[in-house]
């Protein structure tokens, strides 16, 4: 389902002084914010972000409570524009982290954990064995996701809650086309362009939910990939967005 975007540019009083403020919302809920004092750009995905001379940098309430009838309405290709310059390699390289542990067991709250599935409708090897373990419920939402023919295509995510009280998802990730025959197969099974698709899918869906993400080396072991080029997508997708994403090693 297509989320419903919209952005605005608006003037407003911060504690300094007035500044500029664009906002992205998908629906009702402000996911992404650039908020420009003095010359200074600022740029958050997190109601944790706060700052002395503008205050918090995204905007926690509904767009219906705002009177957006002075502000000018923009494209998401001018919002992205601006984003942009407020991102640099450093910047994006510090939203990555790479850790230590299960990334079964969920870093925190408000979690989403993510992985890939294969169009084979299998579920055995890997990650997964661990995943379903931990919450049987992500297996049995892919298997019955196979026999959907309209949703079940490669570049698509289903998203299953598994932990409602502590807001926690997995996201299964349809990014693998097909399933290593043995040791010795080495044939490329992920496709990079439908990882692409999924992550963006994915990054939509944790800003909407205020979300970090963590996840294993994805694509990298049964899906035959080039980890460094499955992190410079995670990188161009998840951590330019500014969402924190935590890569988790046994």
């Amino acid at each position: 389902m297509e989320i419903d975007k919209s952005y605005y540019l608006s003037k407003c009083e911060l504690p300094q002084g007035e500044g500029t403020v664009i906002t992205e919302f998908y629906g009702e809920v402000a996911t992404r914010q650039i908020t420009i004092f003095n010359g200074i750009m600022y740029s958050s995905s997190s109601l944790e972000d706060w700052d002395e001379n503008v205050g918090y940098l995204l905007y926690d309430g509904k767009k219906n409570e705002l009177d957006l009838q002075e502000s000018e309405v923009i494209d998401e290709m001018q919002f992205e524009y601006e984003w942009d310059k407020t991102l640099s390699d450093s910047v994006v390289n510090s939203y990555i982290s790479y850790q230590t542990g299960d990334a079964t067991i969920p870093i925190s709250s408000s979690r989403l954990i993510i992985h890939i599935v294969n169009n084979m409708g299998k579920w055995g090897k890997g990650f997964v064995v661990a995943l379903s373990k931990r919450y049987p419920v992500v297996k049995k939402m892919y298997q019955d996701w196979v026999n959907d023919d309209k949703s079940f295509a490669l570049g698509n995510v289903q998203f299953v809650v598994v932990d409602e009280v502590e807001n926690v998802f997995v996201a299964n990730m349809l990014a693998q086309n097909g399933i290593k025959r043995n040791y010795k197969d080495s044939t490329q099974y992920i496709s990079y362009e439908h990882l692409e698709k999924c992550l963006s899918l994915v990054a939509d869906f944790a800003l909407e939910k205020r979300l970090s993400i963590q996840l294993p080396m994805i694509g990298a072991g049964l899906g035959g990939g080039d980890w460094n080029v499955i992190e410079k997508i995670i990188k161009n997708k998840i951590a330019r967005n500014k969402i924190k994403c935590d890569i988790l090693r046994l």
